[in-house]
């Protein structure tokens, strides 16, 4: 029931009422004079972690502001006991009772205390506030290199597919006793590596595709480990603490395999001598205030997987740097510096956070966060798919001869050699050297096309939207989009139809031949 009693006015000559503005103030508020604390206000006891008061109050105040600061607060205050005018907000280190160092915005002004000239000051916590604008910013850095490691990765998977294309047709019309042969077959694995890295890029940047399924991390963890431990050496022991619970997780297999051979030999590289590397998971639940402390973290449950070494660590100035494409701190020719930035890639793509935490000469803890997995729902999507796939015994193979591909690509050495390599397997070939130029061919080929076989990325018109225009026309045309971005990239742009297929680039003959076989045999099925 409310009080009846009414609330007396507010009057501005009562000094009670401005005690208690102060005194009930979320600010914390204190008064300096002759360099010591005379008041506190319970924000103040709380923001520096006293008890009460009397912790506080005779105490120096610069052995509550950190040494770096000492400067500015002494400044700061002289100026505002000489000329009177208010110090603006600025921001500084405290040091709490408990040690702990924090950031805060304070300003001051001058007042008298007891007939004495003193400084009364407000201050605010802004350490949660800091944490955030450091996370932002740092997603911000790794979400622009991602994209300029995309960027890079899918024009240089233009020039590998022609180089793996032209150097597998050549090693496959040489006989096997051929002088060039062993030459053909360097600048094929050369090729192939360079591949491999340029997967690794996209993972960072979050556009290699990925299929994941319900996967009990538990379980996933353990028959990944024994396959993983003669990579770690004799020297460093291996400990694996699972949960006791079920840890299901919605993951691509073979990316938590990259992840765990990734971590494995970082943490391998990081012991000089003898050390440990222990693997553990635990479910754990996030409150509002623990996912803000994650990278893109949001409330609910998740499944903790952790990997702890006894390495040297990680210097602090470095640590921030760990998930940077291309950056190692290991010796020249030991390392690509891509280990870590495809973990934090395939963590991300999988809607997950990653934290790192090192200490010099103590080791180095990564605590990878991934959204628990519900399996009533993994098995209504598993038995949603089985509805919607052709079996095998519907498939069936499609023939070269007799057939159409239409070939859309920008990049005029791909075009060539996809051209070259569907005509080598019998396929009636239709090249066009963008979007334009294909519809063009289009109007003036009024025979049956059974493939458009495009390039996603291109200018004027993206392939599924090109897709969308012949679909239009010739509703019965199969789609295959090749990329050297992927799955994800098709996904973002839309596809022409529910079933289209993929071709990544770089993309081996044995791949294409295989996808536009898939391609034509889906319209067969159908």
């Amino acid at each position: 029931m409310a009080d009846p009693r009414p609330t007396p006015p507010l009057h501005p000559d009562d000094p009670q009422m401005y005690r208690d503005l102060v005194e009930f103030s979320p600010e914390a508020a204190y008064v300096v004079a002759d360099g010591r604390i005379v008041y506190v206000n319970p924000a103040a006891i709380r923001l520096f972690a006293a008890e009460d008061a009397t912790q506080l109050i005779g105490s120096e105040i610069l052995a509550h502001i950190h040494p770096d600061d000492h400067a500015l607060a002494l400044a700061r205050r002289k100026a505002v006991l000489t000329s009177g005018v208010p110090a603006p907000m600025v921001e500084m280190r405290f040091v709490a009772l408990d040690g702990r160092i924090f950031e805060v915005e304070v300003q001051a002004t001058r007042i008298l205390h007891d007939g004495r000239p003193a400084t009364y000051a407000a201050a605010r916590d802004i350490s949660a506030r800091k944490r955030l604008e450091e996370q932002v910013r740092e997603s911000q850095k790794l979400e622009a290199v991602g994209r300029l490691a995309g960027g890079i990765a899918h024009d240089f998977n233009n020039t590998l597919a022609v180089i793996l294309g032209h150097s597998e047709m050549l090693l496959a019309d040489l006989p096997a006793d051929h002088a060039m042969r062993d030459e053909l077959q360097a600048i094929h694995r050369a090729a192939q590596h360079s591949a491999s890295l340029t997967r690794q890029l996209l993972t960072y940047a979050r556009r290699q595709p990925i299929a994941p399924r319900a996967l009990d991390l538990n379980t996933a963890v353990h028959d990944t480990l024994r396959m993983l431990r003669p990579l770690l050496g004799e020297n460093v022991t291996l400990d694996w603490v699972p949960a006791t619970e079920s840890c299901h997780v919605l993951m691509d297999p073979a990316q938590l395999d990259q992840i765990l051979t990734n971590l494995c030999a970082n943490a391998r590289d990081a012991i000089d001598d003898v050390g440990s590397l222990t693997i553990s998971t635990r479910l754990v639940e996030l409150d509002e205030a623990a996912a803000r402390r994650l990278p893109d973290g949001r409330p609910g449950p998740y499944v903790l997987l952790s990997c702890a070494d006894s390495g040297r660590g990680v210097p602090p100035e470095l640590l921030d740097r760990i998930f940077e494409p291309f950056f190692t701190t290991k010796p020249q020719g030991r390392g690509t510096g891509l280990g870590l930035s495809t973990v934090y890639g395939i963590v991300r793509q999988h809607h997950g956070s990653i934290v790192v935490e090192s200490m010099p000469g103590v080791g180095t803890r990564f605590d990878l966060y991934f959204p628990r997995h519900e399996l009533e729902s993994a098995a209504v999507s598993a038995s949603a798919a089985t509805a919607v796939a052709p079996t095998a015994s519907a498939r069936v193979p499609a023939s070269a001869t007799g057939t159409t591909v239409l070939i859309v690509e920008d990049e005029a050495a791909v075009l060539q050699l996809t051209r070259r390599a569907l005509e080598t397997q019998g396929y009636r070939v239709l090249a066009a050297e963008g979007p334009t130029a294909a519809l063009e061919l289009l109007t003036s080929h009024p025979a049956t096309i059974d493939l458009l076989l495009t390039d996603v990325m291109m200018p004027v018109m993206s392939g599924p939207d090109l897709a969308r225009l012949v679909r239009a026309e010739r509703p019965d045309i199969r789609v295959l989009f090749m990329s050297g971005y992927s799955a994800d990239l098709v996904a973002r742009h839309g596809r022409a139809d529910g079933d289209a297929t993929l071709l990544s680039k770089p993309f081996t003959l044995a791949e294409l031949s295989a996808k536009v076989r898939e391609a034509l045999e889906a319209r067969s099925a159908a």
